[in-house]
């Protein structure tokens, strides 16, 4: 007389149903999400480049954003920011700490199409501790 474990053997049709749906919404989040992830670390570099550039204590706001945008635009493919718009997104702040010292901010959302009306959205705050004082203008 044969057992039941005997008996079970193999992968259903509704395990392997599961299993390739599972598959497929993973295969889906990540083709959806890579481009986001690799728009960040795109920006991330033109900032980085932007900054190490010159003394950037020595720079005004007005003369930083337009280092990072011409950065962004010689190494990329990205048109999110443009002379208009980027203020709204590049500025030097206070640190959260207080006193004097001062950060360059960076923050802008990106959303990328998951399904129809579900949608996966990037928060990028990304701060830059700044060394000395640096001149604001006020634009």
């Amino acid at each position: 007389m044969r057992t039941s474990r005997e008996k079970q053997l193999g992968l259903t049709m509704a395990g392997l149903v599961f299993i390739l749906a599972f598959i497929a919404l993973v295969v889906l989040f990540g083709v959806r999400a890579f481009p986001l992830y690799n728009e960040k670390m795109q920006v991330m570099s033109a900032l980085n480049s932007a900054v190490s550039n010159a003394d950037i204590t020595s720079m005004s706001e007005r003369e930083i954003r337009t280092s990072f945008l011409k950065n962004i635009n010689a190494t990329t493919n990205i048109n999110r920011f443009s002379e208009r718009n980027l203020k709204e997104h590049l500025g030097i702040v206070k640190a959260e700490g207080g006193g004097k010292d001062k950060v360059l901010r960076l923050h802008y959302q990106a959303t990328s199409e998951l399904y129809k009306e579900l949608k996966l959205m990037l928060d990028v705050d990304h701060q830059i501790p700044l060394q000395g004082n640096a001149s604001e203008s006020s634009e």
